[in-house]
């Protein structure tokens, strides 16, 4: 800290810690005030403002936040924000100029939001400690991101994307030490370490002297211990978040990737199997199926498909012609440059689902 250049901000950055106890104080509206004036001048993405802020105020509402956070001091928080990806608003403006567009609701939209949001409530946390107030940031809203959209009653094009608690603190917690940088900062290209057991080995020393030290919440843990925990800890709907993103509108224009293109680490490939011609699928589905056919006893499929890969888009137009009746499944997936057992699979599963 001697090396650093310091002002009263960095002073308060430097001293960042997160605070979960609060005094029984309610803070003042004209700190909220210039807090929220705070948060509407952050940065924000080509100047679309996409993202909200929802103000907690109802005690019945943050009781249900914080069973969704499973974090009892949400429930008793002076103040509770929610930050709010929102393509709704600018869609509904772009709908007032008599102008609709497919790319509102884009995963382009989607991430100029989140990052809205973050960096907004990050411009929040800065001033509050800088007034002496402390608080706490809560991904944990995202346990459960389908119920708190209910909760919320957040429309189509919208999704939560954190939670800020704060108040007036009632705890002075020691600093938490962070990695040394040299583990995360790089120069022009991302640095590998040879072994990562070893490299992290005085960083789960520190950590282990500050859980020892610590006066409150005592565990004897290392990072490392601390990673594989964390790791190995599964919370269902976090992990099929991306469906519940996909349900409030949000288009993923994903396309199909072989196997082989996938990166991973430790997850091995696929088997490699012999290829087999299959006369008939599990649901009846043939290489001569009639696309026309499968839309009209399935019509979800369609949207379905639009929605995982941009070359199914020729479908807009082709489902109008005389030429839909000629279209079959083997075509279907010359459409869409991919695999037509990849292709029914995916189609059953869907149907599955549903």
């Amino acid at each position: 800290m001697n090396n650093n250049i310091v002002n009263e901000t960095i002073k308060n950055q430097l001293n960042h810690r997160s605070i979960r106890r609060f005094k029984d104080k309610a803070v003042e509206p004209k700190v909220i005030k210039t807090l929220l004036d705070v948060a509407n001048q952050t940065s924000s993405s080509v100047a679309m403002q996409g993202y909200s802020i929802i103000r907690i105020t109802d005690s019945d509402l943050k009781k249900e936040i914080s069973d969704i956070c499973m974090q009892k001091h949400v429930s008793v928080a002076p103040e509770v924000w929610i930050f709010v990806v929102d393509a709704y608003r600018n869609a509904k403006i772009a709908a007032s100029k008599d102008v609709y567009t497919d790319y509102s609701n884009s995963m382009d939209r989607f991430f100029q939001g989140f990052s809205d949001a973050l960096l907004s409530a990050q411009n929040v946390m800065v001033a509050l400690e800088s007034m002496g107030l402390g608080g706490v940031f809560l991904g944990s809203i995202l346990n459960d991101s389908q119920k708190l959209i209910d909760l919320l009653d957040l429309p189509e094009y919208t999704f939560p994307a954190l939670g800020l608690e704060f108040g007036y603190p009632d705890e002075n917690p020691d600093i938490k030490p962070r990695m040394e940088l040299e583990l995360k900062v790089f120069e022009n290209k991302y640095k590998r370490e040879e072994d990562y057991g070893k490299a992290i080995e005085k960083y789960d020393d520190i950590m282990r002297d500050y859980y020892e030290n610590r006066e409150d919440n005592f565990r004897l843990e290392s990072f490392s211990s601390h990673v594989v925990n964390m790791l190995s800890r599964v919370i269902e709907p976090r992990v099929k978040i991306l469906n519940t993103i996909r349900k409030q509108g949000f288009e993923f224009a994903l396309e199909y990737i072989p196997e082989n293109e996938i990166k991973r680490m430790y997850k091995n490939l696929p088997k490699e199997v012999d290829e087999e011609v299959f006369d008939v699928s599990r649901l009846g589905f043939k290489s001569s199926s009639s696309v026309k056919e499968m839309f009209e006893k399935y019509p979800f499929v369609k949207d379905y498909l639009l929605m995982i890969n941009p070359r199914f888009n020729v479908l807009k137009t082709i489902t109008a012609s005389s030429d839909f009746e000629k279209v079959t499944l083997e075509l279907l997936a010359e459409m869409g440059d991919m695999p037509m057992e990849s292709l029914i699979y995916m189609i059953e599963s869907r149907i599955d689902e549903e």
